[in-house]
């Protein structure tokens, strides 16, 4: 009997229900492969049966992907090799069954069990905005290589199934309708009976291609081939490999005989499998795993939380907190502020809803789950009230004072800040230690990390609680110790500190974006900077400045340009200029403003560019180590790869040094404080580790 599929036959037509023991979610692993293999054999040999449909039992999945321990545990390109032919072999058995088959989705269904589905006859996915299709391999380093590469050009076509693969996005409900890949849609208690119905009609077995009439000539193909790798170039595909292998299989698979691009998408996973990129990648995967079960228990689930500031971040957190179910209520004195607000939360709904991220019905009960006033009426009966006012010190304590006498004693109270101290904040709040603070981090609360601050009188039960709405919020909770800039912009501000030195010293501006770009960074310095608010960058790096003293002396330029007005995109001049809220060119009157020196003649190399960068942030990351901002390297990753747009292929900036040497990092660090400065001196737990022949990760 099997484990993990069970088979039940009405009037002729199987059902095989796919429900993984001890799991809320399914997850293809090697024994379930074999498993269902067996399963499918049997079922072929059944010649009275006329169809046949696969659903999960799940709640709320289909299938969460390929188990992430089968990749981590392959160790050979024929390893690698023997992986995909099994799944090929299994989804080939499928496609090739003499009765039509059905997949019923309904929930998430990416990687191995996507690849199940395609294999089936035809697709039908249930209303629910969860429900999506996605082949995410690509985020792992690998490409999905159980027959993908040849089934999806035949349904969406090829120019469809090139961004899919490359992009690995999951395709939503109405998109995968509008692409081919769905058949049809139904409401999730309906999707069961309208298989029975859709093979009660008897359709044929195997589906006609669907390709494009120019798709069927060879140089059209070739050139959609040839744009969709240069477009892969663009973002930084020399550091991801598997776009490149993937656009390799789907040609193979479309231009050649279908066991030739079987075999090229076997033969490119085991050269895939076996680089540094899906290591790190694969690594990364785990951090985010890892760091989110943090959140903790549905002991602490959150159903009314308050807002109160309705500038750009409280209109991101109750847009979050409507996004995930909870009623949530803005808050703001102006009534003028309040209404901005809100219409921008309506313009942002809408454009998600008409570019097919955001189910109508989805957006239209979000907007309902939000409900607003001025002052601070309503705040009794919230069970969390977030603090979301202007990043002043009195300002603050003042808002959080008022809130404090409205509610209830034990009622949790957060306050958003991005560098002021948690600990002098609660100062102005009775029963402190129901304070904590939240930092989501930039471009506008985007990024999937959130920092939660413990002030020092922070109870426990109050961290764990915000630890939980974090999670509830679909984000990356990361606990951090109540220091200047946290540890997020602790880290960044060096960084970009750096760049503005090194513009003021004559390297161009878009020299040095383009140089970390290429790097693999989410963007260049220079346009974070314009992201983040040269006014609040100014006002962290003083912060930083203030207690580190002259390591971590501010250049003047973030100061001249906040005092200038020039904000960034909030102003529609930083370094950059913004149109429409587009970046559109680097602002030409920045030598002038900034009395800038004369560019180079010989401009620094790229390389130069990003190790000034890099190390400076590397060292400070090693003292937030020391002091214990954090406890473990991971932390540091995590903190960087989901909070700060640090490239994935490196794995993190902690494991990049790791993979460059330590005793190299310090001995580049020695040169640079003889040249440049004092501010590279190398911290001593560094140090420690390079002499010792030690690393931040032993294993």
């Amino acid at each position: 009997m099997s484990a993990n599929f069970r088979v039940t036959i009405t009037d002729t037509i199987a059902v095989l229900t796919w429900d993984q023991a001890d799991s809320e979610v399914n997850i293809l692993t090697r024994p379930q492969l074999s498993e269902l293999h067996d399963q499918l054999i049997t079922l072929a040999g059944n010649r009275e049966l006329t169809g046949l449909i696969i659903i999960s039992a799940k709640e709320d999945n289909f299938c969460a992907d390929l188990d992430l321990a089968v990749l981590e545990g392959i160790k050979s390109a024929a390893e690698a090799r023997a992986l995909a032919q099994q799944g090929q072999e299994l989804c080939t058995l499928l496609a090739g069954l003499a009765l039509p088959t059905v997949a019923a989705i309904h929930g998430p269904c990416l990687g191995g069990g996507a690849e199940l589905a395609l294999a089936c006859d035809y697709r039908l996915l249930s209303d629910d905005p969860t429900t999506a299709l996605g082949l995410p391999e690509i985020g792992l380093g690998v490409i999905p290589a159980f027959g993908a590469t040849l089934r999806l050009p035949r349904l969406m076509g090829l120019k469809t199934t090139l961004e899919m693969l490359t992009g690995g996005a999951p395709c939503l409900g109405n998109q995968a309708l509008a692409s081919g890949l769905a058949d049809g849609s139904f409401p999730r208690e309906h999707l069961l009976l309208a298989a029975r119905r859709l093979l009660q009609q008897h359709p044929p077995t195997g589906r006609p291609s669907r390709r494009r009439l120019l798709e069927r000539l060879l140089p059209w193909r070739q050139l959609l081939c040839s744009r969709a790798a240069r477009a892969t170039r663009r973002q930084g595909g020399d550091h991801y490999p598997a776009r490149a292998a993937a656009i390799s299989a789907i040609a193979a698979g479309f231009n050649q005989d279908p066991a030739v691009g079987l075999e090229t998408a076997a033969h490119l996973l085991g050269e895939m499998a076996m680089t540094d990129t899906a290591r790190h990648l694969q690594q990364a995967c785990r951090l985010r795993e890892r760091f989110t079960t943090a959140a903790g228990s549905e002991a602490h689930h959150f159903n009314r939380v308050a807002v109160v500031g309705a500038g750009m971040m409280g209109g991101n957190l109750i847009t979050l907190l409507a996004a995930q179910g909870v009623q949530g209520r803005l808050l703001n004195r102006s009534l003028a502020g309040l209404k901005t607000t809100l219409g921008w939360i309506r313009q942002n709904l809408a454009a998600e809803e008409q570019n097919g991220h955001l189910h109508p019905a989805e957006a239209e009960l979000i907007r309902t789950r939000i409900s607003y006033d001025t002052g601070l009426r309503g705040l009794r009966g919230q069970e969390a009230i977030i603090e979301s006012v202007a990043e002043n010190l009195g300002v603050k304590k003042s808002v959080l004072a008022d809130i404090a006498r409205e509610v209830p004693a034990e009622t949790l109270i957060i306050t958003s800040t991005s560098s002021l101290s948690v600990s002098e904040l609660a100062q102005a709040v009775v029963h402190p230690g129901r304070v904590a603070g939240l930092h989501l981090c930039n471009p506008n609360g985007r990024q999937q990390l959130v920092e939660v601050v413990s002030g020092h009188k922070t109870t426990e039960a109050s961290r764990q609680a915000v630890m939980a709405l974090v999670g509830q919020l679909g984000k990356i909770p990361l606990a951090v110790q109540d220091r200047p800039g946290f540890l997020v912009n602790r880290l960044l501000l060096p960084y970009l500190n750096e760049a503005a030195h090194l513009l003021d010293g004559g390297v161009r501006s878009e020299n040095i974006d383009r140089a970390m770009v290429d790097f693999g960074m989410a963007s260049g310095p220079f346009a974070l900077l314009d992201t983040m608010g040269l006014d609040i960058a100014a006002q962290v790096a003083e912060v930083l400045h203030r207690t580190f003293g002259e390591r971590l002396e501010p250049s003047p330029l973030l100061a001249l340009m906040a005092s200038a007005g020039r904000l960034g995109c909030k102003s529609g001049q930083g370094f950059y200029q913004y149109k429409a809220d587009q970046r559109c060119r680097i602002a030409p009157d920045l030598p002038v403003l900034l009395k800038l020196m004369p560019p180079l003649r010989k401009q620094p190399p790229a390389s130069e560019i990003v190790d000034r960068l890099l190390l400076v942030m590397l060292n400070e990351a090693a003292r937030c180590l020391e002091e214990g901002v954090v406890a473990e390297a991971a932390a540091v990753d995590t903190a960087l790869l989901f909070g700060a747009g640090f490239p994935t292929y490196t794995g993190g900036l902690l494991r990049y040094a790791n993979d460059r040497s330590l005793a190299s990092v310090v001995n580049k660090l020695k040169d640079f404080e003889y040249t440049i400065g004092k501010r590279y001196a190398p911290a001593k737990l560094l140090q420690t580790l390079a002499e010792n022949g030690r690393k931040f990760y032993e294993n």
